[in-house]
């Protein structure tokens, strides 16, 4: 069984959801956060939903909800959950579920600048360092976002893909 940290809310069956990711643009370009946290929102949200394409039930950032509660202004905008197997490890999660698209966004903006996971930002959980340059981001990200450890590793395709990512962010968000 897997666990559940929000037994309040109704458990869904799970839908797989997609965005058009032209929308996902239009709602980033409108938030209130630097130029450079809406860079990273951008390639991060392309990544972790596959281009808009993969979503659970509009939950495109993978935000799970059976390890711990999430903070208040994370859990304001979960309205339900849903166990499906994680992409990574192939094992039973749970996973919050949205409203909208939206929702996904405001949060990865959100834990992004908490976790300083921008450029000019410094990232706090694992490694502690400075985020500089493109390459300095992908790292952290890998590290602080994708394994949670701090031997994380981006192979060159990686890189080449989160740099390529990143430069067209860079044309859309200025």
């Amino acid at each position: 069984m897997t666990a559940n940290k929000y037994p309040e809310l109704p458990e869904v069956k799970y839908e797989k959801t997609s965005v058009d990711m032209n929308e996902v643009i239009d709602y980033i370009k409108q938030s209130n956060y630097s130029v450079d946290v809406k860079r990273a929102t951008y390639v991060i949200f392309r990544i972790e939903s596959a281009n808009g394409k993969s979503g659970v039930n509009n939950n495109y950032i993978g935000l799970q909800a059976d390890n711990s509660k999430w903070d208040d202004v994370v859990s304001s905008k979960i309205i339900a959950t849903s166990v499906m197997n994680e992409n990574m490890t192939g094992k039973s999660r749970r996973f919050a579920c949205f409203l909208s698209f939206k929702d996904s966004v405001d949060i990865l903006e959100y834990k992004l600048v908490d976790r300083g996971l921008f450029i000019g930002g410094r990232t706090h959980l694992i490694t502690k360092m400075s985020i500089s340059t493109v390459e300095d981001l992908c790292k952290a990200y890998a590290i602080e976002w994708v394994y949670g450890t701090p031997n994380a590793v981006p192979d060159t395709d990686t890189m080449s893909d989160f740099k390529s990512m990143y430069s067209q962010a860079c044309l859309k968000f200025n």
